[in-house]
């Protein structure tokens, strides 16, 4: 199956989530709040995809080797550079959550629920316990499972079609959608 097959075949489910209600929903900033405070998980498990992918297509174990696909390595390794140490506004280097976090504060949104996750993260070692025990709407949870799960697989394929088709290929339309109808 071919890109353009699995494209032609999700087309469907793609133009049905970038013509989802939840857009024309978003009409005042106490409603962009609460959208960006619940699409920061998606911001961060973007990143964890994407991470995913590099251990998975690049080499990343000491003692080093050369993973055996160079193009596939340097389109990777150049997403990741992109997201993790990208340009912000005042010339610095940040992660596009990092700047997504900012400008969550900019606009007032609150950022201590994505704060308190990731402070369990780092603490129980465990992504799946700290989305259990997280406070979250079920939704939040079951698309952070589902990330992850698929991530644990460790099947470079299924990775990247969540990272590529679930993701990538989604947010820049999605944003357009969400300005269009604030």
């Amino acid at each position: 199956m071919n890109t353009n097959t699995i494209k032609t075949k999700i087309d469907p489910l793609r133009q049905e989530l970038l013509h989802h209600s939840l857009y024309s929903k978003i009409q005042t900033v106490e409603d962009l709040h609460v959208f960006l405070t619940h699409h920061i998980y998606a911001v961060w498990d973007f990143m964890s995809l994407l991470k995913g992918l590099q251990i998975h297509l690049t080499s990343v174990s000491i003692p080093w080797t050369a993973s055996p696909n160079p193009e596939l390595r340097y389109l990777i390794n150049e997403i990741v550079v992109a997201e993790e140490s990208d340009l912000a506004i005042d010339g610095s280097r940040q992660s596009h959550f990092e700047m997504y976090l900012d400008a969550m504060k900019e606009c007032g949104a609150t950022t201590q629920p994505i704060l308190e996750f990731l402070e369990q993260v780092a603490t129980t070692k465990n992504v799946f316990v700290a989305i259990k025990n997280a406070n979250l709407p079920e939704e939040v949870k079951d698309f952070l499972h589902f990330t992850f799960t698929v991530i644990e697989t460790g099947q470079p394929h299924k990775i990247a079609a969540a990272f590529t088709f679930g993701r990538e290929d989604l947010i820049p339309n999605m944003f357009t959608e969400i300005v269009k109808s604030f």
